[in-house]
Formats: C-alpha cells, sequence, structure tokens
C-alpha cells in the first residue's frame, strides 16, 4: 500500500516534528483555514496560499484558459500525490455575475467559515507602465466586484493585492476611496488594515516586482512590516537573511526549449535582424524597438508584465541566447513549479504568469 498522501488529507505538508512542536490544536487550526479567491488566473497566489497551509475552496476568472490551467493543475498534483487545490471549486465566469450566498454554497461553506478572501482585481488601470485611467478604465471599476462580494461573504480576514501605482493613481484619491471600503465594505461589517508594500526580490522571488498588499482583520489584528528574507548582497545581509536569487539560480537545470517537457517551454521564431540585434546586446541594455530588456544572469530578472490586452505578455530578453524568454522562463522567474501546465495559444500562457502576484 502507497504512503502517499491521500488527496484530501489537509495535513500533507506538516511534517512530525512540526506537528510535535506546534501541537494538535494548532494543526487543527491551520488545516481549516478555508479561502475563497476572485481573480485567480493561473494560479500563483492560490498555490502560494495552499504552501503556507490553507484550503482553496472556489476559485474564479472571467478567462477559460486560467480556469483550465487552475483545472489541470489539481489533477497533476493529485498524481504527485499532493492535495493542492483538491476541495476547490472552478468556475469560469464574469465576476460581476457572482453572488456571496452562491459563492458559499459553491464551495460547501456557511458564513462565519471563510477564513479569508483573497484576490487582486486586474491592476492594468493603476500600473505606472500602463496609461493609469483609474476608474475611467472598465478594469479599475473591478474593485468594486471585490468589496461587494468582500460584504456579502464576510470573511474572517482578506487579501486584496495590486501594483503599486494603486498608492497614487489619481493623486491617492483611489488608495483612499479602496481603504474606505475595506475598512468599512457595510454597516456592522469593520476590518483592520494593514497595508503593506512589498517587494518580490526580497522573499526569494528572482525578480523585482513591487507590488501593494492590503490585509484586512475582523479580529482588530494588525501587520505592521513583514522583515526581508533575501537582500541586495552589496549591502548588508543579516544572520538569517540570503542574497538575492538571481535568473541564473530560476535557470538552473532547466533545459533548451523544447516542446516536450517542461510544458510552454517555445518561444517566438525570430527573424535574423532581430536575433542579431539581440545578440549584439549586453546585459541590462533595453532593445529600442520591442522595449524590452536583456536580462542579466547575477541579477534578478526585471518584472514580467502582462501587456496589453490586445497582445500577449511582454518577454525579456535571455540573458545568453538571442531570443525572448520562453513562458516556462518567465515562470520560473515567478516560482511556478515546473508541472504546473499553462492552457491557451501563444498569448495566454505569458499573460498568466504575467498577472500572477508572484
Amino acid at each position: 500500500m502507497s504512503n502517499a498522501p491521500k488527496s484530501n488529507d489537509p495535513s500533507f505538508m506538516i511534517d512530525h516534528k512540526t506537528q510535535a512542536t506546534i501541537g494538535t490544536a494548532s494543526i487543527k487550526r491551520l488545516c481549516n483555514l478555508n479561502v475563497i479567491s476572485l481573480f485567480s488566473g493561473g494560479g500563483g497566489l492560490d498555490l502560494g496560499l495552499e504552501a503556507a497551509g490553507f484550503r482553496t475552496h472556489f476559485e474564479n476568472d472571467i478567462d477559460p484558459y486560467s480556469c483550465s490551467t487552475l483545472e489541470l493543475g489539481r489533477i497533476a498534483a493529485a498524481k504527485r500525490g499532493l492535495s493542492i487545490l483538491s476541495n476547490s471549486v472552478v468556475l469560469a465566469t464574469d465576476v460581476k455575475a457572482l453572488e456571496g450566498d452562491f459563492v458559499l454554497e459553491s464551495s460547501q461553506l456557511k458564513k462565519g467559515e471563510v477564513s479569508l478572501l483573497a484576490g487582486g482585481p486586474p491592476c492594468q488601470a493603476f500600473s505606472v507602465f500602463g496609461k493609469r485611467k483609474g476608474r475611467e478604465d472598465h478594469r479599475g471599476q473591478l474593485v468594486y466586484e471585490y468589496f461587494r462580494l468582500l460584504s456579502q461573504i464576510a470573511p474572517e480576514a482578506f487579501l486584496f493585492e495590486n501594483v503599486y501605482g494603486l498608492l497614487t493613481v489619481e493623486k491617492g484619491a483611489v488608495f483612499k476611496m479602496a481603504c474606505e471600503h475595506l475598512r468599512e465594505p457595510r454597516k456592522g461589517l469593520h476590518y483592520e488594515l494593514s497595508v503593506l508594500r512589498l517587494n518580490a526580490v526580497n522573499y526569494g522571488v528572482p525578480q523585482f516586482r513591487d507590488r501593494v498588499f492590503i490585509i484586512g482583520s475582523r479580529e482588530g489584528k494588525t501587520i505592521k512590516e513583514i522583515d526581508a528574507l533575501t537582500v541586495d548582497p552589496r549591502n548588508h545581509i543579516g544572520p538569517s537573511q540570503l542574497p538575492f536569487r538571481t535568473v541564473k539560480d530560476a535557470f538552473r537545470g532547466l533545459p533548451k526549449p523544447n516542446k516536450k517537457f517542461p510544458a510552454n517551454h517555445t518561444g517566438r521564431n525570430h527573424s535574423e535582424r532581430i536575433i542579431e540585434r539581440y545578440g549584439s546586446m549586453g546585459p541590462g541594455e533595453r532593445d529600442h524597438f520591442t522595449r524590452i530588456n536583456k536580462l542579466d544572469l547575477t541579477k534578478p530578472s526585471y518584472t514580467i508584465i502582462v501587456g496589453s490586452d490586445k497582445g500577449g505578455g511582454k518577454g525579456h530578453i535571455h540573458p545568453t541566447a538571442p531570443r525572448e524568454v520562453t513562458p516556462r522562463e518567465s515562470a520560473r522567474i515567478q516560482t511556478f513549479p515546473d508541472w504546473w501546465k499553462f492552457t491557451g495559444t501563444v498569448r495566454h500562457p505569458i499573460r498568466q504568469v504575467g498577472n500572477a502576484v508572484y
């Protein structure tokens, strides 16, 4: 008989030593951390929450390819004896069509049983890389859907993620509005807020990725700061810190682009003119035509971005080969596991990777 953990065992990632240390009561609480995920995309945030001990019960995205990625990811995890997303219902629909009671019923949860509502409404309306139309952009209106469902579901806590441009767009008016809605989604429902601006590069991700996290707690708990785990090696490194992870770390052990394994490891076909131009560039240089940067093996990656709605996301230029990175290489930079397959045509995988939190 196999000793692999059962797919419905929520403590599969908790070893015996940890169980002995934190106790049975804490284990029980850890295994009952139920999360509902909105704007789930390709599953980056959900994977991280599952690794932290949460159990995802509901995932939603308007993009059917992203939802297919989530479904395939759950199957792939089960084949590896992992219970990742094993309890989750995945629904491909417009968030505007969702109602709190329906989400709870689909999740097989009752009011009071949701530990966390997590999600990041589309950020392009607030990004410093975009046109920063804020609430004038239809994507900017989707934050109100998050507020609406937060008021209906009333979880113990919530996690709201967005680009750091949220802090300054419309001279800070959007951020102020968001905090007002998140602090008191409706009368009688109050959350104490913690606002954290975090860069993924400080937490073991080989990429500069600056984001804002607003965390709300009904119990009134707050988080003042989260200590950096990885720091610039040119600065002082503390006893519990490590140097930044680099592009070289991200690509370690990855074979040349191919159609077999891992998935999504094929890239665009470039003309001889582009190949020559990319080959003549040095690390850190920006191509004036495509406006993308050449990666440096010895440093973290530049931010992976999504691109416009009309096209795919923008990959960077490979540090040693005269080509753009493949979606899998971008996924490595985002710390997705190689067995996590992104579905869709050429542009969909990189958009899912670029939309992920980290």
